[in-house]
């Protein structure tokens, strides 16, 4: 009796143990939420896009909305990753692009926008859960904002000299001629030491 208790138990723990995984596939592990690692970033600056919720490989659909102008009169999305080209044109409506969630739910996207304005980001599962939005200001530096039209101003300090400098080619000869001037003394010697030595 004791060893049909012990195979009935043994039995029901492998059947649960197998079902585990099948479970996990259906239930996202994590509660869904997203955020990204800046905030407010440069043109061209990384930042990365992450969220969870979503079951485990499950496809995604990043949505990047442009919201203020000049966002919405077209800039560039880069994606990090290796499913998707490199650079991504956003016109006036939405750009969207595939990601893949890891065993855990989970995704994180590296992106760079190139356009000053205020984006929305949102990530959307194939099962229909979507995480977001998410928030990002991209701001152009103010000392390259130019947005009156005329030339912009050299303000700063000017840019460091790494030419030739004409002291610098004056030294250089003079070093050229000293190492040729200690060459011609050392095979004179060497004359000498020989003529010596054969009289």
């Amino acid at each position: 009796m004791k060893k049909t208790l012990a195979a009935i138990a043994l039995a029901g723990s492998i059947t649960l143990i197998g079902a585990a995984p099948s479970m996990a596939a259906n239930y996202p592990p994590l509660p869904p939420q997203a955020a990204v690692s800046d905030g407010t970033v440069g043109p061209g600056e990384q930042f990365v896009f992450r969220g969870q919720g979503f079951l485990a490989g499950e496809g995604l659909t990043i949505s990047v909305n442009p919201g203020s102008s000049p966002a919405a009169t077209g800039a560039s999305v880069a994606n990090g990753s290796r499913t998707v080209s490199g650079k991504i044109t956003l016109p006036l409506a939405p750009q969207t692009f595939a990601a893949t969630a890891d065993a855990n739910g989970a995704f994180a996207v590296p992106l760079t926008i190139s356009e000053a304005g205020t984006y929305s980001l949102t990530a959307t599962g194939a099962s229909g859960r979507t995480v977001g939005p998410v928030t990002v200001v991209v701001v152009a530096p103010a000392g390259l904002a130019n947005t009156g039209g005329a030339p912009l101003a050299n303000t700063g300090a000017a840019l460091a000299n790494t030419g030739a400098d004409a002291s610098l080619v004056l030294w250089s000869l003079v070093g050229a001629g000293a190492l040729a001037a200690g060459a011609t003394s050392v095979v004179v010697v060497r004359r000498r030491a020989k003529a010596e030595a054969a009289a």
